[in-house]
């Protein structure tokens, strides 16, 4: 009887910016459990891969885990597998980067457990042909993709029990196709039917089955800690597979891959795993493309059509999000700012050592989980977002030491496609802040980048249909709870709270600041939370015509024309919004100069608002808060004050905003408020509060509104902490 292989290749992560009650709760419910088990079964053996930022952490926080995973490798019962250190999504980042990442975590393997890893995880199977290249440069054999990849360069489903091997302009690699029917037996059914999938490779010659799926499935996907380790499922497995070692054995890929050749060359198509593909597409597309995978499920030959059925391309996220878009895009820059900087700085130890520091930095900021969202809230968890780009303001900040000393210097204005939409962003570059204008939309700022604090402050989310929003409002009201069982984190459908459905509400615009509404002054707070302003969509979206900028003087003009209607006529209207930004020590001043005119004989009752955004993250910690006239609010408040002065304090990350106006407007402020999906169902986020500044005049005024709206942004160090002046 011919032998048949099993190779498990168990991957392991945590986003940067993760909660640490987070990961030692994973640690506690999978890492740690699954390592002990394998560690009593030494006939079973496993390829593994952590990502570098969670090895960092293990060997922080739990040296005894570290410990038993070097002994485990050192008796060959473990391969450690290499990768992107801080699990970047390769094809988005530079070539460069790439090769950084790979060396970085084959580095730490080397020195930390005594070998270089041999293959290479690809963070969430995102393949594109041209990954092969950097992959066999940084030293990696082979890597795993899923079946799906296979199966849509042609392959039959009887020949995914080998490996194959690919080739970039003549560099080399293995690719082992990861069965579906695994990762989807394992751990939800009983071992049994892992035993009889790999049973249909008695007969062939060294049939390899292999499994890649992440750890967290075996203890944080709710249900699973009580199947795999209370109720013995992981043990019960591990004893099933070596009963059977008359004809199964288990090995490592590397293993495996010296003793057998490849069974001939392939060229993958860009793919990832099926769901992905599918959440990657536009969100009616998305619907679609759901609706006809399940049409084929029903049709006689609906396997065959499944086969070569692919949802969108990763990449499109960038795409579906301009949020995502802008954080890539700014990463990019950094990059290359890094790449400059190394070509041309001084060959000295201090630019040497700020260097790596960028370097280490910017690395960390391509981790890839804020970049997209799946059946987890990645992109939806503001920590997430806010810690990468926390990382790439410092290396901001620190490349422009290595810039060298800039004194007190005006601010550099660059115009320029910045995020490639084909729009022309303005960029202000300071020692002490960045800034991103967006002409097209609205003259709005999308970026505020605070470098002393290292904070971005506006960091919210644009509200957008979803397609599990359905789900949603057909779940919200049934008050399910979570359930205990073995199931895919894939068929878990619950809300955490009632009544969610009642946030589904989406915006018509990009949540940015120094957004111009125009709107009948009869509205009021409720219409503005309930995005039911009426406002002038020309004023609010539509495209502003930059009339003028200065550098030294840190100022953008900007001018829009609109039609009012109003009693059946149109009333134009004449726009001008001028930004300055400077500094006055160590506090950076914002201003935001409004003029509204009406053209008409008889103007018509109109308010003005101009709307800033701002994201603290926790709407209900007790350090986080808004102050006017001696009372705090908690950034989750929804509500009118009247006030001259109203302030935004955050202790934890040590910043605080103050906002004051001429003439003394009414702030309306609401929180802007998400649905996501995360493991343990739907929940509410918070993205940020919008705060409308809004100037509603009597009838002899409605001629012409003027308005100054300031914003002065200070470290707490540097301010009068909580308090008024």
């Amino acid at each position: 009887m011919s032998q048949v292989f099993l190779a498990l290749l168990i991957h392991s992560h945590q986003p940067v910016g993760n909660f640490d009650h987070v990961i030692e709760e994973a640690y506690q419910k999978a890492y740690a459990p699954f390592l002990a088990t394998l560690g009593s079964h030494p006939r079973i053996r496993v390829s593994l891969h952590y990502s570098g930022i969670l090895l960092e952490w293990m060997e922080n926080r739990h040296p005894e885990f570290f410990e038993l995973l070097r002994q485990l490798a050192a008796r060959r019962q473990v391969e450690l597998v290499g990768g992107g250190y801080y699990e970047p999504i390769l094809p988005s980042i530079p070539e460069r980067d790439k090769h950084a990442q790979i060396r970085k975590l084959a580095e730490y393997l080397a020195t930390h457990f005594g070998r270089p890893p041999r293959g290479a995880w690809v963070a969430e199977r995102v393949w594109e042909p041209c990954l092969a290249r950097p992959l066999h440069d940084g030293g990696a054999e082979y890597t795993v993709l899923d079946d799906t990849h296979f199966l849509a360069a042609g392959l039959e489903p009887s020949e995914l029990y080998t490996s194959y091997i690919t080739e970039e302009t003549g560099a080399s690699l293995r690719l082992v196709p990861s069965l579906k029917s695994l990762r989807y037996a394992i751990p939800f059914r009983e071992p049994e039917e892992t035993l009889r999938i790999l049973a249909e490779g008695k007969g062939r010659d060294a049939a390899l089955f292999t499994m890649g799926d992440d750890c967290e499935k075996f203890g944080v996907w709710p249900g699973t800690y009580n199947h795999c380790y209370t109720h013995g499922w992981l043990e019960r497995f591990m004893k099933a597979i070596e009963d059977e070692s008359s004809w199964l054995e288990t090995t490592t890929l590397s293993d495996f891959l010296d003793a057998h050749p490849p069974c001939g060359r392939i060229y993958l198509p860009t793919a990832s795993y099926a769901e992905m593909m599918e959440w990657a597409l536009p969100t009616a597309a998305s619907r679609e493309f759901k609706a006809c995978l399940e049409e084929a499920e029903h049709t006689p030959c609906g396997g065959l059509l499944q086969r070569f059925l692919r949802g969108g391309l990763w990449r499109n996220f960038f795409s579906k999000y301009s949020e995502s878009n802008q954080l890539q895009k700014f990463m990019l820059e950094i990059s290359r700012r890094h790449e400059e900087a190394e070509a041309q700085a001084p060959a000295q130890p201090e630019n040497h050592r700020l260097l790596d520091e960028v370097q280490t930095h910017l690395l960390s900021g391509q981790c890839n989980d804020a970049y997209w969202h799946g059946v987890f809230g990645g992109l939806y968890a503001p920590h997430l977002r806010s810690a990468l780009v926390r990382h790439l303001i410092k290396a901001e900040t620190l490349l422009d030491q290595v810039a060298g000393p800039s004194g007190n210097p005006a601010p550099h204005i660059e115009t320029k496609d910045f995020d490639v939409d084909g729009q022309a962003e303005i960029l202000l570059h300071h020692p002490s802040y960045g800034l991103v204008a967006r002409p097209a939309d609205g003259g709005t700022v999308s970026s505020l980048r605070f470098k002393p604090a290292g904070v971005e402050l506006v960091n919210s989310l644009m509200r957008r249909p979803e397609p599990y929003h359905e789900l949603v409002r057909q779940k919200a009201l049934t008050r399910d709870a979570p359930r205990e069982g073995p199931a895919s984190i894939h068929n878990h459908v619950w809300a955490r709270e009632p009544d969610m459905a009642a946030l589904l509400r989406y915006d018509r615009y990009a949540r940015h600041a120094f957004r111009t509404y125009v709107f009948s002054a009869t509205r009021r707070l409720e219409d503005f939370d309930y995005l039911r302003l009426g406002e002038n969509g020309d004023l609010a979206g539509g495209p502003w015509e930059a009339v003028s900028s200065s550098a030294r003087a840190g100022r953008l003009e900007f001018r829009r024309d609109a039609l009012q209607r109003a009693n059946g006529d149109d009333v134009r209207l004449y726009a001008t919004k001028v930004l300055t930004s400077s500094t006055q020590g160590s506090a950076w001043q914002l201003a935001c100069q409004s003029s509204l005119s009406q053209d008409s004989g008889r103007p018509i009752p109109l308010a003005l608002g101009i709307e800033l955004v701002f994201n603290l993250l926790a709407p209900d910690a007790p350090d986080r808060y808004f102050l006017a006239q001696g009372i705090r609010r908690p950034l989750e408040f929804r509500g009118e004050i009247a006030a001259p002065r109203l302030i935004l304090v955050d202790e934890w990350q040590r910043v605080q905003i103050a906002l004051d106006a001429d003439p003394t407007p009414r702030w309306w402020i609401v929180p802007i408020e998400t649905i996501s999906q995360s493991e343990t169902g739907f929940e509410r986020v918070y993205q940020g509060s919008a705060i409308l500044a809004v100037w509603k005049t009597g009838p002899a005024a409605w001629t012409k509104i003027t308005s100054t709206l300031r914003v002065e942004i200070t470290s707490l160090e540097d301010a009068p902490t909580a308090r008024e002046r």
